[in-house]
């Protein structure tokens, strides 16, 4: 379980252009690139693509034009020299060099290498705190929600505000809190309460008491949501005939979809926002086929 929440982790990130652009908040090189320019042409209106042109050592500011639009490929020197110039710190040089070689990938196959590639890049930063007391934190569906809610900055956090985004009563907000606190996964500084780390996670441990209970919880709020209008909920359904390899294929990359989208969503502040619960359940619903078997056996 984690916090899911926003960063723009996406082929149109949606951030002001006021801000330099973060390329680990991409899935598109030409994408970042577009945006670079025109954060640097914003902040000075004497840049162009001749100036950066001839930052880059290049005599042509049509050729890098064309490069910076996505209309011709970045070669190895090329990408070399951009990667330099845009001085990135060593992570993000890393993730900036594969992020060049998944979009311009021209067969699935490299294109998934040099996903994991990112996902993998992101991962390993990923702060998250493990949370270990299991069942007092899962079997109160109220904990884990307002856990996320109090690791934004500009969320009021009076028990009556609390209770009124989570469509409870006060006296539960306040029990939750006081639960939390014992839990020592949040602390009281002045007025606010903060918690130890922006994201948690629970690991998976199958039979544990408090995970059954959690979403046992979480399946009946789930029903009673589909009577949300859909401007508010979604529901998908798949049938995947899979093979014992392929379902671990899948379970992969399902998990590489959970850490995108980790690193899409995970803003500092909420106004604007509605938090979100996602639920992904794969099961069996037909048996293997062994062979030798017919409809009237």
């Amino acid at each position: 379980m984690n916090k899911l929440s926003t960063l723009a982790f996406g082929n149109k990130p949606s951030q002001a252009l006021n801000m330099k652009p973060e390329v680990k908040k991409y899935l598109n090189a030409i994408q970042f690139l577009q945006d670079v320019y025109q954060f640097h042409k914003e902040n000075d209106p004497q840049f162009s693509y001749d100036v950066w042109a001839k930052e880059l050592g290049l005599n042509d500011k049509s050729y890098v034009r064309i490069l910076v639009l996505g209309k011709r490929p970045l070669n190895p020197k090329i990408l070399a020299i951009f990667a330099e110039n845009l001085n990135l710190p060593p992570v993000e040089k890393e993730y900036f060099i594969n992020l060049v070689h998944y979009t311009q990938s021209k067969t699935q196959a490299h294109k998934e290498l040099f996903g994991k590639k990112l996902v993998q890049i992101l991962k390993t930063e990923l702060d998250q705190l493990e949370i270990e007391s299991h069942f007092d934190f899962l079997s109160n569906p109220l904990l884990p929600r307002l856990q996320v809610l109090l690791s934004f900055t500009d969320l009021e956090q009076s028990p009556k505000n609390l209770a009124w985004l989570l469509s409870c009563f006060t006296d539960e907000v306040i029990a939750a809190l006081e639960k939390l606190e014992s839990l020592q996964l949040i602390r009281k500084e002045g007025l606010r309460y903060v918690t130890l780390k922006k994201s948690f996670k629970v690991a998976d441990n199958f039979g544990d008491i408090g995970m059954n209970a959690f979403y046992m919880n979480s399946l009946d709020e789930a029903k009673k949501a589909l009577l949300l209008p859909k401007e508010v909920r979604r529901v998908k359904s798949l049938f995947l005939p899979l093979t014992a390899q392929e379902f671990t294929e899948f379970l992969s990359n399902m998990q590489n979809f959970v850490n995108e989208q980790l690193f899409k969503f995970n803003p500092d502040k909420y106004k604007g926002r509605r938090l979100y619960q996602v639920h992904m359940n794969i099961i069996p619903v037909a048996n293997e086929e062994m062979g030798g078997i017919s409809k009237d056996d």
